[in-house]
């Protein structure tokens, strides 16, 4: 599936989804556009990319009702 971005030197084009995170990270485009609108980087809130469990082998599951 492609995203419309917005490339800092002002040029606009869809690029694939999975290359996203890494235009953002790497300051490439300066916003892109979800279904409800714009977002524009470092001025809007975007998702953080997931982190891994604190746990090696634990579940999801495990890691949301078995808190210590």
């Amino acid at each position: 599936m492609g995203i419309t971005v917005i490339f800092a030197n002002g040029d606009e084009a869809v690029v694939p989804s999975y290359v996203l995170d890494y235009l953002i990270k790497e300051n490439k485009i300066t916003a892109f556009r979800r279904t409800d609108g714009w977002v524009r980087i470092g001025e809007d809130p975007i998702r953080r990319s997931q982190k891994p469990l604190q746990h090696p082998g634990a579940r999801w599951n495990d890691f949301l009702y078995k808190r210590s």
